[in-house]
């Protein structure tokens, strides 16, 4: 398109078809598309239509059956996120900043990502910009990653698979080996295989899932011992999966530097494998192309030089 028929597009645009277009695909449904913008359902396909013809594509398959976005769909679709993410975003941007940093932050983070270096670094940060203030949500793996992409958060602390258009800077390592609980018929038995593992109840992160998207080396190890099968409970904090094991509910897989004081309180037991135990990345990630306030740029900037903790270092295994 030219300048001038750009400018003519954006002009004629209606906005509020975006807005309808999003929650259409949100809802997968007219129907239900039409309940949550309280429209008629008519109204709900008459804009889509309008959209439709506005951009000059099909946005969206609609055949008995079938409701699947088409190529264009995916793409416009992928621009009313960012679009509407910014309009979100406005009033920490539009932020009265004068001499001093204001404004929020909003970090989103896996259970336990904890590192020393990162904490000194909150200290320091929040010593100089008092008036700063911080929201912090414990989240899955998958919804640290879509609050980061859809510029939610300032910040993600998360493992898994992080998307090349995302930064990132690795955070901790963490080692992970397999325990059970106190009253489990193997605590304390040396010489365990994995024979006797198969057909135990299992206590998942939400993330460890058999050929998720985010399978990692603990999620593989699970698959080369062939247990782990019976999925008993799934919950994505730390603390809360090592107090289901330790309840004898399952047994399970945690970071080998916090099980330990447990392991020393005779309250877990570790089975095997005893070697080769797999290991998890976090890493701090953010979106390069995120509309910024005053206190999340100087806060990106700040932590930006953090110390990663690898705990395969400062952890070793007797």
């Amino acid at each position: 398109m030219t300048n001038n028929r750009l400018e003519r597009f954006a002009h004629n645009l209606d906005w509020n078809l975006l807005r309808t277009f999003v929650v259409v695909v949100e809802e997968g449904s007219i129907t239900a598309a039409a309940n949550r913008l309280l429209l008629q359902q008519p109204a709900v396909s008459m804009a889509l239509k309008r959209l439709e013809q506005t951009v000059g594509q099909k946005l969206i398959d609609r055949r008995p059956g079938r409701f699947n976005l088409t190529e264009a769909g995916e793409k416009l679709h992928g621009q009313c996120r960012d679009i509407f993410a910014a309009v979100v975003r406005l009033p920490n941007v539009l932020e009265t900043a004068g001499e001093e940093v204001t404004g929020h932050l909003n970090i989103h983070s896996v259970s336990h990502a904890h590192n020393p270096a990162w904490d000194r670094k909150l200290d320091t940060f929040f010593r100089m910009h008092p008036k700063v203030t911080l929201s912090v949500t414990i989240a899955t793996t998958v919804d640290v990653l879509s609050a980061v992409e859809r510029n939610i958060a300032t910040m993600g602390l998360c493992d898994g698979n992080i998307p090349d258009g995302l930064n990132k800077s690795f955070h901790i390592r963490e080692r992970y080996a397999l325990y059970c609980g106190r009253g489990h018929p193997l605590f304390g038995v040396d010489g365990v295989d994995f024979n006797d593992l198969r057909g135990n109840p299992y206590i998942a992160f939400i993330a460890d899932v058999l050929g998720g998207q985010h399978m990692n080396s603990v999620t593989a190890v699970r698959a080369i011992g062939s247990f782990g099968q019976k999925v008993r409970g799934v919950s994505c904090n730390v603390e809360e999966v090592m107090r289901l094991i330790s309840a004898n509910v399952g047994i399970g897989m945690l970071p080998d530097h916090l099980a330990g004081p447990a392991v020393k309180a005779g309250q877990l037991w570790q089975l095997p494998p005893y070697s080769d135990l797999p290991t998890t990345d976090v890493f701090r990630i953010s979106n390069p192309n995120s509309i910024l306030n005053p206190a999340e740029a100087a806060f990106l900037a700040h932590v930006a030089d953090t110390e990663p903790l690898d705990h395969c270092l400062n952890h070793h295994q007797d």
